[in-house]
């Protein structure tokens, strides 16, 4: 498969994204597809449907004590830069050789991010669109062995929590894993009938709300020790491992939007 290496000012993608062993092809050196920055914004009071907590008060969800931001635009991640134990959030500028790529595997182009992240700022959110004609779409954030943090991840325990916010319309169902070694939690987002990938059946994940609002950011929320991945393991691939993965199937024009993706300890 043709992967393509993409920077999409967009998408805002200020996060690094890692994914685990995703069951599309792994990217090549040489064939990879890099979406560019993005940023996640924090929303538990969606008034204008765009997402967006634009009180005083701190979200629960940066109250933590550890962070391993994935996408986290710049204005949250200053607020808990003190607390990040390790930054994998996806780096710019379209480089094959960066040591965090987010690699597309096929079908993604950048989509619109319009109104307000989840944490309520202006800095964008990862926004994937399907393109026409794409047959299946994939992405997957890649975190090389040679990158600093990479032998930090091993210090996520079963009891950090892996944390992400999704806003879309109704009927519309993605695929999203984080994972690590041959272990991946695949779950269904949006609603729908659950994301279905080579025969197997991806289960919804509820948000914590407990019901899935259409074109509002829903708050999801999953603990380490729920998931079965044990970070200490090996790694997936010999270069590295694909820590976060995302599938939005082929229908032209559905558009994947994620932000506040991280891992963290309360």
């Amino acid at each position: 498969m043709k992967k393509t290496l993409m920077t999409l000012a967009a998408l805002l993608v200020a996060a690094g994204m890692v994914m685990v062993s995703c069951q599309k092809p792994a990217p090549s050196k040489d064939d990879s597809a890099l979406v560019d920055d993005k940023t996640p914004g924090d929303d538990n009071n969606n008034d204008d449907n765009n997402g967006g907590n634009t009180g005083d008060n701190v979200p629960a969800s940066l109250k933590g004590s550890s962070y391993y931001p994935i996408v986290v635009d710049a204005t949250t991640f200053e607020t808990i830069k003190d607390k990040v134990a390790a930054d994998i959030r996806t780096q710019d500028g379209g480089d094959a050789a960066s040591t965090r790529p987010l690699y597309v595997w096929n079908g993604y182009v950048g989509g619109e991010a319009s109104g307000l992240n989840f944490y309520g700022n202006a800095d964008g959110y990862m926004c994937l669109t399907v393109a026409e004609g794409a047959g299946w779409s994939g992405f997957g954030l890649f975190l090389k062995k040679e990158d600093p943090s990479f032998d930090k991840i091993k210090e996520i325990t079963g009891d950090y929590y892996f944390h992400f916010a999704y806003k879309g319309p109704a009927n519309v169902v993605h695929a999203i894993y984080p994972g690590w070694g041959t272990v991946n939690y695949q779950m269904s987002i949006g609603s729908g009938n659950a994301f279905v990938d080579q025969g197997k059946t991806f289960e919804f994940i509820q948000p914590l709300s407990g019901a899935f609002v259409p074109n509002e950011w829903n708050e999801y929320e999953i603990k380490v020790s729920d998931m079965g991945i044990d970070f200490t393991a090996a790694p997936a691939e010999e270069g590295g491992q694909n820590i976060f993965c995302g599938l939005s199937g082929g229908t032209a024009g559905v558009t994947l939007s994620l932000d506040a993706v991280f891992f963290y300890k309360k």
